[in-house]
């Protein structure tokens, strides 16, 4: 690095990947800052440089590197390869340090024994809850949960038509051999790797088991429809689903086509009706591998979550991204970092993922191909989000004129267009307005089938009763 490269990077300010130190004598806290960037996203540390960011310097001997090194051996575990030092001649002999730090792969860091966080442009010791889940997450480096022995099942435990299915799959997609067809089970677990001293192993439970409960019981998801676009409006739906993965996914798919809109339009000159999903289902199954594959499952109260608001679908798990991924590397083809890597491999060979590091990628690429808006992805509460905003909200002040539940009749499509525009009519209003029904009958049992689809509502009893579009 050059001065000029120095003082462009001065232009940027302090912020949560850079900090100033006007001199060595701040050592001490430059190397709290540098245990910050390991443990967090990384950074640089410029010394010699004071807080307004103008240039002083920093006169340089022998004993001067020979305190830095020494400070820096303080940070444990060793992270020599993350931390770089260089030295830009400033004038009359002054020097700008230079400290680069790559985030580390051993997190959480210390120095001196303590560890710290960095968040915004400060520096301060990390929480002991974050210190213990990162902690768990370091253990995990060497002995994965998801590797780990799983007690209290065997071969018989698990779903062996659902394990048939992953071979048939794999195979179809030529990433599982033809001669697997013909394995019988206990050899197919062994050559997913799913059998460790003739024992199974966790993922095996989480990929397979007939049954969860009690043991397993972070292997479920919560569904939630709320009315509005926070937490604090009316559940309108609201489930949770125990079983193997491919169960909730399955669970989490239905749930969400059920109560997801569909936009339907024509293009000009082209009479086939076009019907474009609020959420592509093909990214919403990336979704949920991802979240499978990446969620931390030593937490057994943290289960994932499926939302739908008026405007948005987010999908939440535990466990936060490795300190390497930043979100904007979530947006290209970056490097995979899988906490349960069995897990993940399986999904790989049974079709469920293209390639390493390309789940992110993928979604955004459905959601362009779908013409909605991609995909935002976020980290709150010690997990992950990934979030589907909706090109239009539902319920917005009554007008569904282009969005439609699945599987409506041409009776009940009509019906709606009759009630847009926030209309209150009766039953024999709305006959009245609908050619070729043979009777009154027919049109209230087409209004009981879409209130019970949430999209009308019955307003007054007997006679006085009137239907209008839900808001």
């Amino acid at each position: 690095m050059d001065l000029s490269q120095v003082k462009a990077l001065i232009q940027q300010g302090e912020s949560h990947n850079l900090e100033f130190k006007k001199s060595t004598t701040q050592l001490k806290p430059a190397c709290e800052t540098i245990c910050a960037f390991l443990n967090t996203k990384g950074g640089t540390v410029l010394i010699g440089v004071k807080d307004d960011g103008q240039i002083i310097g920093q006169h340089l001997t022998d004993n001067t590197r020979q305190e830095i090194a020494r400070e820096i051996k303080k940070i444990e575990p060793p992270s020599n390869e993350q931390i770089n030092i260089d030295y830009v001649l400033f004038d009359d002999n002054k020097f700008v340090i230079v400290i680069d730090v790559i985030a580390g792969g051993h997190a959480p860091y210390t120095y001196d024994g303590r560890p710290y966080v960095r968040i915004e442009s400060s520096t301060g010791l990390m929480s002991q809850h974050l210190y213990e889940q990162l902690l768990v997450r370091r253990g995990q480096l060497n002995h994965a949960w998801d590797t780990q022995l799983a007690k209290g099942y065997t071969i018989n435990s698990l779903d062996h038509e659902d394990i048939r299915r992953t071979i048939k799959e794999g195979v179809d997609k030529h990433r599982i051999g033809i001669e697997v067809l013909n394995y019988d089970i206990d050899h197919i677990l062994r050559s997913l790797e799913l059998i460790k001293n003739d024992k199974l192993v966790n993922a095996a439970v989480v990929l397979y088991a007939k049954d969860v409960k009690p043991d397993y019981s972070q292997c479920m998801i919560r569904l939630a429809r709320f009315r509005g676009i926070d937490k604090l409006g009316d559940f309108i739906d609201n489930q949770r689903v125990y079983g193997n993965a491919f169960r909730i996914i399955s669970a989490a798919l239905e749930f969400a086509m059920r109560h997801l809109p569909i936009a339907s339009f024509f293009e000009p000159g082209n009479i086939q009706r076009i019907d474009q999903p609020a959420v592509p289902q093909l990214a919403l199954r990336e979704a949920l591998v991802n979240a499978i594959s990446h969620r931390d499952y030593t937490n057994h109260s943290a289960t994932i979550s499926l939302a739908i608001y008026d405007d948005r679908l987010e999908l939440w798990n535990n466990g936060v991204l490795p300190p390497q991924l930043s979100f904007a590397a979530l947006r290209k083809r970056h490097e995979s970092y899988p906490r349960n890597k069995t897990i993940a491999t399986i999904f790989y060979e049974q079709g469920w993922v293209e390639g390493w590091g390309t789940g992110t990628t993928r979604m955004i690429g459905y959601c362009q191909k779908n013409g909605t808006p991609e995909p935002e992805f976020e980290e709150y509460s010690g997990g992950f989000v990934v979030i589907f905003r909706f090109k239009e909200p539902m319920g917005g002040g009554g007008k569904i004129s282009n969005i439609e539940k699945p599987a409506l009749n041409k009776r009940q499509e009509k019906i709606l267009e009759i009630l847009t525009g926030g209309k209150a009519l009766s039953a024999n209003e709305i006959f009245d307005q609908l050619d070729d029904v043979a009777s009154l009958r027919t049109v209230k049992a087409d209004l009981a089938a879409l209130k019970k689809l949430l999209l009308l509502e019955q307003i007054g009893k007997g006679r006085a009763t009137v239907w209008k579009v839900r808001k």
